[in-house]
């Protein structure tokens, strides 16, 4: 058995969850994530308590401050499952590691009224370590009442990663060595279809796992927050679980060699709102494996969300890429060079058959993870999702196999009309069965739209913003200026500090193209400035700030 487990209350201000064997649980894991096809990282403990129960309560400054400490021993990271989630306006709610913990302390917050939703489920992002501290700051006189009401711990056993001093001394394993960085050589030709795919944290039960899925355009084109992956990894939600479902964007190294990633923020929360229906009571897939939902809240532009074309035509492609999160790892690229065949692998006809090609970097496969991710085609266009496959790193010439989107688009799938893709991604009814995708812009209405640039248009547009963009000095002594190349103006300025967390966010109207930053009133270290054009295209760059001289 997995569980059996029972909580402990140590003291006011401490719980503490019994939690099972790390060493036992990550071997049971390995073999499930194998069997399952889709990678298992964690398990949610079971837990019923109201957090002001439990909390220390003290005033301080004006404010009340609520703090309880909660531990899981032998995690290797943590979070806090809610199933009644409500903040007033005013109100803060941080999350913490312990003080000596580490280094540094890592810390979450604040989590403030944005993340209030009509359903009250909500779930933190994963703390490293096996204890973390939760306060909640308001301050005094709030009438209206706060709503914290624990329904679980995140227990995470595998594939978590932190960058230093929060990295564990634990084996954590992640993807095999022949993995690409998707910001490789390989990936160059592909910079708006690497923003449209992300990392799911799913959890499911008392289990909690990674897939891959990538945000999708539709033919009304009005950039509804639409994500498609693959039914497998999710077939057993529950109907109040698609609330803690994780939706990670731009989790990606910055450069080919990279091992973490700098800033990859997370919207909580989608809709189902139609799937294949074909995971039989044993587990065994019988149709093209497709999952469609619509991330939640609101998705910020300057984090530079595209959409995704697709071609649901049954044209089966010359060459192209998969773009994919392995074992929950950061985004990787693996290459084909031949067309795409047919292949009855799951059900007759429903998933196109690859085998991927060795490149410059590496030769890059798929893995548990990487299932839901998209497969596209030469015109920069989604073909399938992956369903599975045997390709590994010792033996990459096996085959993988991806659902066809002709297939999720009308085929005989046992799931209503109304659930298939043609309904859900031409709702205009169009005919249409093939469209580029897009980043969002205003249309000449003043309405967001996403039918201005397609694929290769924006993709050279973007990459002439990101290489002729520059910040400089660097290091610097707190001054610098950011230039961007003729034909862009800015919109936005946001600096972050060295753990990822807002220092400033500045909005710049006109047409400029130049601007002075003064950076000293954060003190000397590493800063990371996200740049985010009036055209839509955005970039991080890396600071050194050395302090005044």
């Amino acid at each position: 058995m997995w569980l059996g487990l029972s909580m402990t209350v140590v003291a006011q201000g401490h719980w503490t969850v019994e939690t099972p064997d790390l060493v036992k649980t990550q071997a049971l894991m390995e073999v499930a994530s194998e069997e399952q096809g889709r990678d298992m990282a964690g398990l949610v403990l079971p837990a019923s308590f109201s957090f002001f129960e439990q909390a220390e309560h003290e005033v301080k400054g004006g404010h009340e401050l609520w703090t309880l400490s909660i531990s899981a021993p032998g995690a290797l990271a943590m979070s806090v499952y809610f199933d009644d989630f409500h903040l007033p306006s005013g109100a803060e709610l941080y999350f913490r590691t312990p003080q000596g913990k580490f280094d540094e302390t890592w810390e979450e917050g604040p989590v403030n009224v944005l993340e209030n939703n009509v359903h009250r489920r909500w779930v933190n992002g994963d703390v490293p370590g096996d204890e973390v501290v939760m306060t909640y700051r308001a301050p005094l006189g709030l009438t209206e009442p706060a709503a914290l009401h624990v329904s679980g711990i995140g227990y995470m056993a595998r594939h978590v990663r932190f960058p230093s001093p929060w990295d564990s001394e634990v084996v954590r394993g992640g993807s095999e060595a022949c993995q690409v960085n998707v910001n490789c050589p390989e990936g160059d030709s592909w910079e708006c279809e690497k923003s449209s795919v992300v990392r799911l944290q799913i959890t499911e039960g008392k289990f909690i796992f990674f897939c891959s899925g990538a945000m999708v355009n539709n033919t009304a084109r009005d950039c509804r927050q639409l994500l498609l992956t693959s039914f497998h990894c999710a077939s057993e939600v529950e109907d109040d679980e698609w609330a803690y479902l994780r939706v990670r964007f731009n989790y990606q190294g910055e450069a080919c060699t990279s091992t973490i990633s700098t800033l990859a923020p997370i919207r909580t929360g989608v809709y189902r709102l139609g799937d294949s229906d074909d995971v039989s009571f044993n587990g065994n897939i019988n149709g093209s494996d497709f999952l469609l939902v619509e991330v939640e809240d609101a998705i910020p532009d300057s984090w530079n969300p595209f959409f995704a074309g697709w071609d649901a035509t049954g044209f089966n492609g010359n060459e192209g890429v998969g773009i994919h999160h392995p074992a929950g790892d950061l985004k990787k690229i693996s290459t084909y060079s031949n067309s795409l065949s047919s292949s009855s692998a799951y059900a007759t006809g429903a998933h196109w058959r690859v085998s991927w090609s060795s490149t410059q970097t590496n030769w890059g496969v798929t893995e548990g993870g990487s299932s839901g991710s998209p497969i596209f085609d030469e015109n920069h266009r989604i073909l399938g999702t992956l369903t599975g496959g045997s390709s590994f790193c010792s033996n990459p010439n096996a085959p993988d196999f991806y659902g066809k989107m002709s297939y999720h688009w009308d085929g005989p799938n046992p799931t209503p009309t109304a659930e298939k893709l043609k309904a859900l991604l031409d709702p205009a009814g169009t005919g249409e069965e093939r469209m580029d995708g897009s980043f969002r812009s205003e249309g000449t209405n003043g309405v967001e739209t996403c039918d201005v640039y397609n694929a290769c248009e924006a993709t050279s547009l973007e990459e002439i913003f990101v290489s002729g963009l520059t910040v400089s000095p660097n290091p610097s002594s707190g001054m610098v200026s950011v230039r961007l190349p003729e034909g862009f103006s800015l919109a936005q300025v946001q600096v972050f500090d060295a753990l990822g967390r807002p220092l400033s966010t500045q909005q710049v109207s006109g047409s400029q193209r130049q601007l002075a930053l003064d950076l000293e009133a954060w003190g000397s270290g590493m800063r990371y400035l996200t740049l985010t054009s009036q055209q839509g295209f955005s970039t991080t760059r890396k600071l050194v700030v050395n302090g005044a001289r």
